[in-house]
């Protein structure tokens, strides 16, 4: 219980640092500033960390500023990379918070937009809004958020499409001890040329810290919470194999923040299995998120990638850390 006592402290911390950013008119951050709806995630850390009424004038604000009729997380600004690529994710992580606070209205229209950024067949979602064809590429993580989202929903069936989507995945990876593809078209089958400027949104390589080693956790996490819908075992087989990988990865991903959602599939995994393994690795992930905060609480990003972070960067990944948090908390609180 140590460990969960300081867990807590974190998360807690992450929590008021980003209170501490809100805005009188319920808005978090340099919204008429900034490029982006890095705030996508806020209402769902706030809401599992009990700051309901934050939370809800958040949602408010977004219903009023960044919502359409037809269900998109889009309005009055910019969506940033958004616009362009992971167009279902942000709104995917909406969703959860908007349900959590039973705000149906986001979640009703969400899910009908977000229906049509999944393909039918294959069950992944597509990374772009404008290629929702047999060729339009689907994406790993998006379809892992999305198929979570839609267990927040209700919708059984749309979750178990997205599952069929991560065991053809799997199937199809021709090195899976050393790299994970996490790109999939449905004329094509896997993704494995692309340009080597473009790699990370294409490959994990586990061998190279600067790598969205954040895949095979998520693949893990969506895949558990679809087990406990449904207690098919193929699916906390498959959940076991993309944990496996993201566990496999050497020492070097603990140099990159993209190591966050291994400790979401491993504690969700402990949860289910209670194997000894699996909570060795969450607590691992919780030692590094609490090591890894700054003293007045927030998180940043890989440095790599994002050398000098702006506090809108600084509040999407304090967000997204919150809710980790969250999860390890209730995982070895049990």
């Amino acid at each position: 219980m140590d460990k969960v006592r300081l867990y807590l402290e974190t998360r807690r911390r992450g929590v008021a640092w980003l209170l501490a950013h809100l805005n009188a008119d319920g808005s978090i951050g340099p919204v008429a500033e900034t490029q982006g709806i890095y705030y996508y995630r806020v209402p769902w850390a706030l809401a599992v960390s009990g700051e309901t009424e934050a939370a809800n004038r958040l949602v408010d604000w977004i219903r009023a500023n960044m919502f359409s009729a037809e269900g998109a997380f889009r309005g009055k600004y910019s969506q940033g990379e958004f616009e362009t690529r992971y167009c279902s994710y942000p709104l995917a992580c909406l969703m959860v918070g908007a349900q959590l606070l039973q705000q149906f209205d986001i979640t009703t229209r969400g899910l009908n937009y977000l229906r049509t950024l999944q393909d039918p067949e294959l069950g992944g979602f597509y990374a772009r809004v404008d290629q929702r064809d047999g060729a339009g590429e689907q994406e790993l993580f998006p379809t892992a958020q999305g198929g979570m989202t839609y267990l927040m929903v209700g919708d059984l069936a749309a979750a178990q499409r997205a599952a069929r989507y991560f065991q053809r995945l799997y199937d199809t990876q021709p090195d899976i001890q050393h790299k994970l593809y996490a790109v999939m078209t449905l004329q094509h089958g896997l993704v494995t040329d692309f340009p080597a400027e473009q790699a990370m949104n294409y490959v994990t390589d586990a061998h190279d810290p600067w790598q969205p080693h954040y895949n095979g956790g998520i693949a893990a996490a969506f895949l558990s919470r679809l087990y406990l819908a449904t207690q098919v075992p193929a699916y906390l087989e498959l959940a076991r194999k993309y944990q496996q990988f993201s566990m496999n990865t050497d020492e070097i991903q603990f140099q990159s923040a993209q190591v966050c959602k291994s400790g979401w599939g491993a504690g969700l995994l402990y949860q289910i299995t209670r194997e000894q393994v699996y909570r060795d690795w969450t607590e691992r992930l919780g030692d590094w998120f609490a090591a890894n905060q700054y003293a007045d609480g927030h998180w940043e990003n890989t440095h790599h990638w994002n050398p000098h972070p702006t506090v809108a960067d600084n509040i999407e990944v304090t967000a997204e850390f919150v809710m980790h948090m969250d999860t390890i908390i209730q995982s070895l609180a049990v």
